[in-house]
């Protein structure tokens, strides 16, 4: 991105955050809080109060100064050494002076103009007056000196004002003040564990996320997180790389390598492959740490590594063997990935249980920060990674940056991390053939267990092979525990009976009683692309003439069933949201999904997906074909201009007016009418390339694709986000679920919420939008519903 392109996207963002708070009536703070008329000359120091905006916190024992020079500010009161300071109250004296500065953390804040009230706001733009980053400055330095005054007061009660504790009086903050808001969050966190203190947050959540697969389908969505500290849990399964002689356990385990590998070419590698898997193809530069990594396993066997990892022979011996992974070998060889070739085993003994160790541990109480060393933790026991999985190849340990991501968020969607909503696998089947692969069951036998070799897996794995094996459950309640955030549930279509009973009992049993389980049936049962929809509608083929509402129809039954079953085996629905997914257009399948055989009374939500984007051409709806409501398509489009001019048209039935506002308005009507919440499941952008279109070039899509991608990282796309999400919130909207977890742009879609875990809220518009949503909002507003518990 160019100096003047970044300059463009952070003086959009400042001023559609300027809009965002006025519309908010100044939630965040306001200078005329109702506090008693102070003396003239007289101000306050004050700080938004996150949990209680309309009452400020005062800041004590501030150093400070007015200018001109006025006798009122000599008066004031003074500290220890003679230095005068804020009272109690956070109060300071400026007289008749035109300005006062003040200083905090050893960081001047010169020449704010005198009144009676000054925030964090005023420091800000004091701060900001010489940043190289002036448009995005004055945000992110309110809201990290109001993160770290929160999280730095002496006694931690803020009924007396924040006083800041000694260890930071006289220390300069852990990072710049104007760092973008996670890194400076990061930064300061590790400094607040040598205190044994923990971050302050700035806002309850009010959005959900939904998750990724453990390992994505195609090799070139580098960018989708890592989730566990073990990298071979996302490892491609053996039999996509390696020899076709080669024979398996039950969990995948390599255990015979005939002599017949030694010459089989790979048809992809071309050349001999032996057991290769393969991890972490295409990743960014910093979206793992870089480092030694301890590789352990159990048996014996020639295993060697390559691509972004090289071994370290003089550090390694039978069963643990260590590489390292360097900021070179990822920028130079990410393409290739992380290649782990077992050559030979002992068959009596074969490599078993490889577990591949991030570096470093956490400090006990905090798994969101990744430490290297006890040293860091303040007397607090060091949990090392290492340790705990030579311990138990099973431990659920997950990646401290995966975790802080998430902890953003009020609710996460496992539909994907578990792998439930497949296409369909027998489109190449006929007649009885079809119908019998289209209607199998799923078992609970068949389920991802925690002793898989691998989790999930890529395109070269065969449909049948991936679905609903994603993580286990264990790891999708394991981390809805250690974050303390609602878990939402997707049962598969076509789960037994033992498979729901066991999946119901085993959350009842596992899961915090704190959390709220969302419960969904299935996912998108109306969308003929998924396997689901075309098996809802051939077990529904008796309920109606049409495919579509017989589809539904059997869904909203089933579900219901599914839901009575949890009901029953939670004692009730206190700790359940029973969830129906409807099309986001069609209020007339809520109405009659919810009307049908009485379901509404077993049902607490309705799931729409708002998604805006545009016609793709003239065909794509009716409206589309009236040039003069709908000048321009998608398909036609030359610019980024353009695409926001697509997305901007009220006329357009996907618009984001059209999306956000008025079916969103016809949602809330149907869904209040039967007395049911109105919550998203996915929403966001959804600007593709109809590659099926016959009518348009290779050429042209592939020119599409890059202003797609584009317009995802342009600044006008925070705007966007920040009106689709105002938008449902108006309208009567609850919970807004995006879609979706950070990841790679790609060739089907840019839909990652930022393009790699540890991008910059500088550089991810839609990500950093959402924030801001959040942070004004500051927590969920639908006080009527059980799920907006504070």
């Amino acid at each position: 991105m160019t100096n003047n392109k970044l300059f463009v996207l952070k003086a959009s963002l400042l001023s559609l955050f300027t809009i965002l708070v006025a519309s908010c009536g100044g939630c965040e703070h306001n200078d005329n809080t109702d506090t008693p008329t102070l003396p003239l000359g007289t101000g306050k120091l004050l700080l938004s109060n996150p949990t209680q905006p309309d009452q400020p916190i005062a800041l004590v024992n501030i150093q400070y100064a007015s200018a001109p020079s006025d006798s009122a500010s000599q008066q004031g009161q003074k500290d220890q050494g003679g230095v005068t300071v804020t009272n109690s109250k956070g109060e300071f004296k400026y007289g008749t002076a035109e300005t006062v500065s003040f200083t905090l953390f050893n960081t001047p804040f010169t020449d704010i103009p005198a009144k009676a009230n000054i925030t964090q706001d005023d420091l800000a733009a004091a701060y900001c007056r010489q940043s190289e980053k002036p448009a995005a400055c004055p945000y992110a330095v309110t809201k990290n000196l109001q993160r770290l005054l929160l999280s730095v007061d002496d006694n931690e009660d803020y009924t007396n004002g924040i006083s800041i504790m000694a260890a930071y009086q006289q220390k300069e903050p852990p990072a710049k003040l104007d760092s973008s808001i996670e890194q400076f969050e990061l930064a300061l966190g590790k400094a607040l564990l040598l205190q044994g203190r923990e971050l302050a947050a700035l806002y309850k959540p009010s959005l959900g996320i939904n998750l990724e697969a453990p390992q994505p389908e195609a090799d070139e969505v580098g960018g989708q997180p890592v989730p566990f500290v073990d990298l071979f849990r996302v490892s491609r399964p053996f039999a996509e790389y390696s020899c076709t002689d080669i024979s398996y356990d039950e969990q995948g385990w390599p255990m015979v390598i005939p002599p017949s590998c030694d010459t089989q070419k790979h048809p992809v590698l071309r050349v001999p492959s032996w057991a290769t898997s393969i991890m972490l193809r295409y990743i960014p530069y910093g979206s793992i740490p870089v480092g030694k990594y301890t590789v352990l396993y159990e048996g014996s066997g020639n295993i060697q590594y390559s691509g972004i990892a090289s071994k370290i022979p003089t550090e390694s011996s039978p069963g643990r063997d260590m590489i390292e992974i360097t900021p070179d070998l990822i920028r130079k060889r990410n393409a290739s990935g992380l290649r782990v070739q077992i050559k030979s085993i002992d068959h009596q003994n074969p490599v078993r249980n490889l577990r591949i160790v991030m570096p470093g541990g956490t400090c006990e109480g905090n798994p969101f920060i990744r430490v290297d060393s006890a040293e860091q933790c303040a007397g607090k026991p060091f949990l090392s990674f290492v340790d705990t999985l030579a311990q138990n190849r099973n431990a659920i340990v997950f990646n401290p940056d995966y975790l802080r991501f998430l902890k953003d968020f009020k609710v996460i969607r496992m539909m994907n991390f578990m792998e439930a909503s497949p296409r369909n696998p027998c489109y190449d089947l006929e007649d009885e053939a079809y119908t019998t692969c289209l209607l199998q069951p799923f078992t609970w036998d068949m389920r991802a267990k925690m002793d898989d070799a691998s989790w999930g897996g890529s395109a070269r794995t065969p449909l049948l092979e991936r679905y609903a094996r994603g993580v286990p459950l264990e790891v999708a309640v394991a981390l809805a525990n250690q974050l303390g955030r609602d878990p939402w549930f997707n049962i598969p279509h076509n789960a037994t009976e033992e498979y729901i009973k066991n999946y119901a009992n085993y959350v009842y049993e596992h899961l915090d009683p704190k959390l709220k389980a969302y419960v969904e049936y299935s996912n998108e049962p109306w969308n003929g692309i998924f396997w689901a929809a075309l098996y809802m509608r051939e077990k529904g083929k008796d309920l109606d003439s049409n495919p579509y509402r017989a589809g539904y129809q059997y869904y909203a039954d089933r579900a219901v069933e599914i839901f009575n079953q949890w009901f029953t085996i939670f004692g009730g629905a206190e700790r359940l949201v029973r969830v129906l997914n409807t099309y986001h257009p069609d209020e007339w399948m809520t109405r009659n999904m919810l009307a049908h055989n009485g379901n509404a009374q077993f049902v607490d939500a309705i799931a729409s997906a708002p998604y805006f984007h545009g016609c793709w051409n003239r065909s794509s709806h009716a409206v589309c074909a009236d040039e003069e409501k709908i000048p321009l398509v998608m398909s036609q489009v030359t610019s980024l201009d353009d695409i926001f001019s697509v997305i901007d048209n009220v006329n357009d039935p996907y618009g984001i007016e059209q999306v956000s506002k008025i079916n969103t308005e016809k949602q809330v009507k149907a869904t209040t009418e039967y007395g049911v919440q109105l919550i998203t499941y996915e929403g966001g952008q959804h600007l593709t390339v109809n590659w099926s279109d016959g009518e348009v070039s290779a050429k042209r899509k592939s020119h599409l694709l890059d202003l797609f991608q584009a317009a995802n990282r342009d600044a006008r796309m925070a705007a966007r986000y920040s009106q689709l999400l105002n938008n449902w919130k108006n309208a009567g909207g609850t919970l807004f679920t995006l879609y979706t977890l950070p990841q790679s742009y790609h060739k089907f879609g840019a839909f990652g919420i930022k393009e790699q875990l540890n991008q910059t809220r500088f550089d991810a518009p839609k990500y950093d939008m959402s924030m801001q949503f959040q942070e004004v909002t500051g927590s969920c507003w639908w006080k009527k519903w059980k799920n907006c518990a504070q």
